[in-house]
């Protein structure tokens, strides 16, 4: 299973603080008619930690329901214990989703070995498996090394890096042989992780401008470099300006603004400012989606 492209990290809409079936379904054909290359649900950007189980199942079965099969859907998977995330990769793969986010345990701190050992077991599941590498969220980060090793299991194949260490991904090639996809955690970064031999990017800015994410990653598989570097440019703002404050809150008031879903949070998130509404107007002023 070979990724690339721009991967959305889709949010999860609500309305009056229930899960909007309506809006996800929108969003979903929105991103596919819009040339995203596939969704994760139910990740850090869907509010997947602050989501009951049923509605972690409402929100898979209405994204793989409504993108029938059209491009990949990723379910965001991740808890301090084994089986718990065994639980829900099992659901996951009943629902049909193609592939599972997995975070690294957090809050517990394991031992490299202790990582190898959830993913292993993980690994049993027969769902493909994507790495996620996000020590600032997660606490417990992947090491190049353990990266590596945990390439050898069969369903493991992609690794998104939420990292600044843009050396990563050089090291990781070098050392990993086998088909495996390379995506960057984020946005602002996400152009020199593909120039250090990324595959693409799980993006949260995706959210509000689709087409652009994928033309600035389409633009560099095709070494149309002067396209690339224009949008890379163009971009950089709105990029930055997701994650003013703690993130989803201003990309769902993004989102809002074009008219998909309205921009409430879950406690303990709390809407963006008005400060922080500024500064995301300002980002978005000029562009054409």
């Amino acid at each position: 299973m070979k990724l690339s492209g721009s991967i959305v990290a889709l949010i999860t809409p609500f309305n009056n603080n229930e899960v909007d079936v309506n809006a996800i379904k929108k969003l979903v054909d929105w991103h596919i008619t819009e040339g995203t290359q596939a969704i994760v649900a139910c990740g850090s950007t869907g509010e997947a930690a602050l989501l009951t189980q049923p509605e972690r199942k409402l929100v898979l079965e209405t994204v793989v329901a409504t993108a029938n099969k059209r491009i990949p859907i990723i379910a965001g998977c991740g808890a301090p214990s084994t089986h718990e995330t065994q639980a829900m990769m099992i659901e996951a793969k009943e629902i049909g989703c193609d592939a599972a986010l997995v975070v690294t345990p957090y809050y517990v701190k394991p031992t490299p070995e202790g990582v190898w050992q959830h993913f292993n077991v993980l690994n049993d599941i027969g769902l493909p498996i994507i790495l996620y590498n996000n020590p600032g969220r997660a606490v417990t980060g992947l090491s190049i090394d353990t990266v590596v090793r945990l390439a050898e299991l069969p369903m493991v194949v992609a690794i998104k890096d939420s990292c600044d260490d843009l050396t990563r991904v050089i090291k990781m090639r070098q050392r990993i042989t086998k088909n495996f996809s390379f995506l960057s955690g984020d946005d602002p970064i996400a152009t020199a992780y593909m120039a250090h031999g990324g595959d693409g990017v799980v993006s949260v800015s995706a959210n509000v401008m689709p087409r652009l994410n994928q033309e600035l990653m389409n633009a560099w598989a095709i070494k149309d470099y002067p396209k690339f570097a224009e949008l890379r440019d163009k971009l950089l703002q709105v990029h930055e300006s997701m994650f003013v404050e703690t993130s989803p809150s201003p990309v769902k008031y993004a989102v809002s603004k074009l008219g998909f879903c309205q921009a409430g949070v879950r406690l303990p998130m709390v809407p963006v400012t008005d400060a922080g509404k500024k500064i995301v107007d300002q980002a978005l002023t000029g562009i054409v989606w």
